[in-house]
């Protein structure tokens, strides 16, 4: 099986280079995740999540939010 040498292989793009999506071009590659943190209580959004996702928020970034739990037995 012939493979190429690191130095052969093609240059892999930056993480803060430009990426065009079919809709939108980001700015950078780096995207934050959903992850659940729980500062919706009963299903409503609050300002603490409000600047929790403005905290980490960037120009031409991704940033994809958590859902809302919308059962008292949803957090676990």
């Amino acid at each position: 099986m012939d493979r190429a040498s690191p130095a052969e292989q093609e240059p892999r793009p930056s993480l803060f280079s430009p990426y065009q999506m079919p809709r939108f071009r980001l700015a950078h590659r780096v995207v934050l995740a959903p992850m659940t943190r729980c500062r919706a209580p009963r299903a409503v959004p609050t300002p603490a999540l409000a600047e929790y996702y403005a905290q980490r928020s960037t120009e031409g970034g991704l940033l994809i939010s958590e859902g809302t739990i919308v059962s008292p037995t949803g957090p676990g």
